[in-house]
């Protein structure tokens, strides 16, 4: 029976050793796949504009972090009339808590106190380009860039 307890007693010193580690394990995966989810829903957006050849814009709520992505419906008819787009079976794609979206760039332009930010992305595959600027889990800036002309995606620290 004591030999029991000192395991246990052991086990729960390792525990208690190895927890921050983990925690600081899974904060980092969640802000891995938040960024994951940014770049996956820009790339769908020109993707399906090139494909489609059709205007499509990537909304974004600044103050919930949540963006979602947007079809024009037909250009020929309205072309203020717009579909939601599912990527990857998600109709939006919400940011983690661990990371926070603390400004919005478009074309040079900040948003600037804006609750909600577009991005287009045109048939030919081009974009008035943007950055995104968030905080991570660890209190660090992240930068997620668009390029203008390719419509990359590339993300900084």
């Amino acid at each position: 029976m004591i030999e029991l307890i000192v395991v246990v007693a052991i086990v729960a010193i390792v525990f208690a050793a190895v927890r921050p580690a983990l925690t600081g394990l899974f904060r980092g995966a969640r802000e891995r796949s938040g960024l994951r989810g940014i770049v996956g829903i820009l790339s769908f957006a020109r993707t399906e504009a090139v494909a489609r050849g059709r205007l499509v814009r990537v909304l974004c709520d600044l103050r919930e972090g949540v963006l979602w992505a947007e079809r024009q419906v037909d250009p020929a008819v309205d072309r203020s009339q717009f579909e939601l787009q599912s990527v990857l079976g998600r109709s939006q794609v919400r940011l983690p808590e661990v990371l926070t979206i603390t400004d919005l760039t478009i074309g040079g332009q900040g948003a600037a106190g804006q609750p909600f930010g577009a991005i287009y992305f045109y048939p030919d595959g081009h974009t008035d380009g943007a950055s995104l600027s968030l905080i991570g889990a660890s209190g660090r800036g992240l930068l997620v860039e668009l390029s203008p002309t390719t419509g990359r995606v590339t993300i900084s620290a």
